[in-house]
């Protein structure tokens, strides 16, 4: 058996060796994104994940606290490679963490980029539920993921599945709005007039099916 061991552990280093190439060109990359981002001003999406993404507020702290890293949100927020999660980025504009990734959407360069970082979620149920879902799959690193979670508010209603036009009974009582903005989505508060934005939003699922005049346009 130990020689078994033995060439098993280094097939393992084999793989850890081309994952440490393949990351760190991944973070190189994410890092040009993020400075390219930052010279092109693209503060929308960065502006409303800071104000809408639970509990990122808290996840600065944490990296300050438990790893002696100063970071701020991304002005990259919104680039595919952190799989719908916010990037938080470092004092030399790279990415020390990634905040609430969608497990779904890791894959590719998100996969490549997100298996070396560290992911904070907004509560340790978000991290369970991450780490259970990623297990099932291929896009699982040899190491596992290195995760952690913030104690932040509770999570608010359920959000209805992307191109659902009415109700699943039962997930919240009145509609809730959410807009979907680059593949994220963010809670959003009703307006008394319609405008272009409102493309961007969909009501949630409520125990009932709504007429369509009570759906945004």
């Amino acid at each position: 058996m130990a020689p078994l061991r033995a060439a098993q552990e280094e097939k393992r280093d084999e793989i850890r060796a081309k994952n440490a190439i393949s990351r760190a060109k991944a973070l190189s990359e994410a890092a040009e994104a993020e400075q390219a981002a930052r010279t092109a001003q693209a503060r929308r999406l960065r502006e409303v994940a800071i104000r809408f993404r639970s509990g990122i507020d808290l996840a600065p702290a944490k990296l300050a606290d438990e790893h002696g890293i100063t970071a701020t949100v991304g002005f990259s927020t919104g680039d595919p490679r952190y799989a719908g999660g916010v990037p938080l980025i470092d004092e030399n504009g790279v990415p020390a963490a990634v905040f609430d990734p969608d497990p779904g959407r890791v894959r590719g360069h998100a996969f490549r980029l997100l298996a070396g970082l560290l992911l904070i979620f907004p509560s340790q149920t978000n991290q369970r539920r991450f780490e259970k879902a990623k297990k099932r799959t291929k896009y699982q690193p040899i190491d596992g993921y290195q995760t952690g979670f913030v104690d932040g508010p509770p999570p608010g209603p359920a959000r209805a599945r992307p191109g659902r036009s009415h109700a699943r009974a039962g997930t919240c009582s009145t509609p809730q709005l959410v807009a979907t903005i680059h593949d994220a989505e963010y809670p959003a508060e009703p307006s008394d007039q319609m405008g272009p934005g409102a493309a961007l939003f969909r009501a949630c699922s409520a125990p009932k099916k709504w007429p369509p005049a009570a759906w945004p346009s």
